[in-house]
């Protein structure tokens, strides 16, 4: 009696391990999926917003040059996207250089195939030191060659954006 007892106990605890373990694969699973709230009839990801709040690029500039950080809506040409997961992409500024775009708490993710095309973003923008670790993460993910990843070895400061929302337009 007492190995009876004894086996069915173990089948039940092994039993109720597998269905944990499976479980808790299937909520990784939810977690890794991006969050993409796009609504049904609109080119958003993220957040929503007014595009007639917008700035001109040359304004932000210069408000990020004598604020430590500036909440606006922009439009701007995509230079480069992420290509692991379109975590990132960089868009053109009036300059001559480029600034980096995440998106707030990793929440939604651009189509890799998004260069070229113009997006209007709402967010932070700021300038910040982006140390060389993640310098080379970037140029990792940009598909940059080993020996391009090699001759980055000083932190840069960097225009960056943290968008909530954007508006895809072509």
């Amino acid at each position: 009696m007492k190995k009876i007892f004894l086996s069915i106990l173990v089948l039940t605890i092994a039993f109720n391990a597998c269905q944990q373990k499976e479980s808790s694969e299937q909520s990784e699973e939810v977690k890794e999926t991006p969050n993409v709230t796009a609504e049904a009839e609109s080119d958003f990801l993220g957040a929503s917003f007014d595009v007639e709040n917008e700035i001109q690029l040359t304004s932000l500039i210069s408000e990020m040059n004598s604020n430590d950080s500036v909440m606006a809506i922009v439009e701007a040409k995509v230079t480069e996207v992420c290509q692991a997961k379109g975590c990132w992409m960089k868009v053109d500024l009036p300059n001559g250089e480029s600034m980096r775009v995440t998106f707030k708490d990793y929440g939604f993710f651009m189509p890799k195939d998004l260069s070229g095309k113009s997006v209007k973003m709402s967010g932070v923008a700021k300038i910040e030191e982006t140390d060389v670790e993640t310098l080379k993460h970037f140029a990792e993910d940009g598909g940059e060659s080993a020996e391009e990843i090699a001759k980055i070895t000083e932190p840069r400061m960097d225009y960056k954006f943290v968008a909530s929302g954007v508006m895809l337009m072509d």
